[in-house]
């Protein structure tokens, strides 16, 4: 398996020194990214007339105040979310499988959580409050079950083996798979389309109700993750080398499996798969400044979130180009966010594979 890139700023454990270059750089893309969301904000498949737009104080006093606080301000701060929490627990997945090609799906969470969400499809419920509750519910269940898999897979060694929790992970992913192609079979065709529209991964949201909801959770695993940011810059390298410097690996990678395990669970639940977003920003953002996690998660948790607004607003961006050449389409919806990350990950992770071969078959040599 190839390893991280392993050169720190100063010393694993050493105080965060930041180059005037990398600060030139971070401040140079937050002026990006403020750019990027005043897009998606403004443009959208209903002109707003800005002046109607004011932040309301009680109900939306206009149409205008309504699609712009009620849709789209929403729409962009879970796209924040969402991102930056795949971003950050891809982060943790190839800190502790010290893979830099694994992404939040690896270990069949996704999956799990698909699996469950398939269920709550097939078995619906009434009433608001159950409704609210009943799909992220089963979302966590599903979620647990490969992650209790693979908790007794591991435990059941004496030693933590990286390679080993990913092949597992792997063949999971693949069993859970197939579990909802099964439920597909045998479900009316109403309900296959609606798991099919889930799969593909939306930011469709109305409200703040379910932002609300995910952004606790998510804040608090992420947090886990980043206090545990320099045991992640250990673990790196290799467990061995962790374990001698005082780093508790088998508590440590438990704990940063299932929080990153549980961030996967909570933007799943409300967004669906998107996928390579968790593998294309923290391999991105390594490649740009360095391999230390003090510095990669925040900074994962920023652009992760810019990606998937970006990549969201190329969604109805693109559809919008493709009525303008006169395209075919034949339904006025925007295309899927997890469709575009697709189709810009799929292309860049056939990149970091050939990169990664070439830097194998050059230390051969």
């Amino acid at each position: 398996m190839t390893a991280l890139p392993a050169k720190l700023p100063r010393g694993s454990g050493a105080p965060l020194g930041l180059s005037r270059l990398t600060v030139l750089v971070s401040v140079g893309f937050a002026l990006c990214l403020l750019v990027l969301l005043v897009v998606p904000l403004l443009g959208g498949g209903v002109d707003l007339r800005l002046a109607l737009a004011a932040p309301p104080f009680g109900p939306y006093d206009s149409p205008d105040a309504l699609v712009f606080w009620g849709t789209r301000v929403p729409r962009v701060l879970l796209g924040l979310l969402v991102g930056g929490s795949l971003a950050v627990s891809g982060l943790a997945f190839q800190a502790v499988l010290r893979n830099p090609l694994a992404d939040p799906y690896v270990l069949g969470v996704s999956s799990g959580a698909a699996l469950g969400k398939a269920l709550a499809m097939l078995w619906p419920v009434s009433g608001s409050l159950a409704i609210v509750l009943w799909t992220p519910m089963w979302c966590f269940v599903g979620a647990l079950v490969p992650l209790l898999l693979l908790y007794g897979f591991a435990a059941s060694g004496r030693r933590f083996s990286a390679m080993s929790l990913l092949l597992a992970g792997v063949m999971v992913n693949v069993s859970l798979s197939a579990v909802i192609l099964l439920i597909q079979y045998f479900a009316d065709f109403t309900k296959v389309r609606q798991m099919q529209l889930w799969w593909m991964g939306a930011l469709d949201v109305i409200g703040y109700g379910r932002l609300a909801g995910t952004a606790p959770l998510a804040v608090l695993a992420v947090m886990v993750i980043w206090l545990h940011a320099r045991a992640m810059n250990l673990l790196s390298l290799d467990s061995c080398t962790a374990a001698h410097l005082g780093v508790d690996v088998r508590r440590t990678v438990n704990l940063l499996v299932w929080a990153a395990s549980v961030l996967t669970a909570t933007v799943v639940a409300v967004s669906g798969p998107i996928g390579f977003v968790g593998l294309i920003v923290p391999h991105a953002l390594r490649l740009m400044f360095n391999a230390d996690n003090r510095l990669l998660v925040p900074l994962s948790m920023t652009y992760g979130g810019a990606f998937l607004v970006l990549c969201d607003t190329v969604g109805w961006r693109g559809l919008q180009f493709a009525r303008w050449l006169g395209a075919p389409v034949a339904f006025s919806a925007e295309i899927p966010v997890g469709v575009v990350t697709a189709l810009v990950g799929g292309p860049l992770f056939l990149f970091l594979l050939f990169r990664t071969m070439r830097a194998q078959a050059a230390a051969c040599d």
